[in-house]
């Protein structure tokens, strides 16, 4: 079972965090429950419609967990040292909103590997 941690800049509460308490119970819970699969499968198996891998070179290194209600929601994440690491959360109304996120995590993989403090462990206690 990998590690998931979550990106969290000092003094704040991280994206992840301040992004879960906004959705609807059932939408957070399905995405909680795709997390723990996360952390379970084998990396061959993060397919669609669950999760997308990004091909384009820039992007090459991060992945999408999807999960849909009334909404769609995201998270952009990335494996590093075999560790999960849940980097830019949103909620998908258009496609330029992928492209914001995707640019978001690119500077918080910049910012975890000059302080790689800013990935923490997941405190799971909490939201399940």
């Amino acid at each position: 079972m990998r590690t998931i941690k979550i990106y969290v800049p000092p003094g704040q509460a991280g994206p992840l965090l301040e992004f879960l308490p906004t959705l609807d119970e059932k939408l957070r819970r399905k995405l909680l429950q795709q997390i723990v699969r996360l952390s379970q499968i084998h990396l061959c198996d993060l397919k669609e419609p669950h999760f997308k891998h990004f091909v384009l070179e820039k992007y090459n290194q991060l992945y999408e967990l999807r999960e849909k209600n009334k909404v769609l929601a995201r998270i952009i994440f990335t494996i590093r040292d075999g560790d999960i690491i849940l980097l830019a959360p949103f909620i998908k109304r258009q496609p330029r909103d992928t492209m914001k996120a995707l640019e978001q995590s690119l500077r918080m993989l910049a910012d975890i590997r000059e302080a790689p403090e800013f990935a923490v462990n997941m405190k799971w206690e909490e939201y399940l």
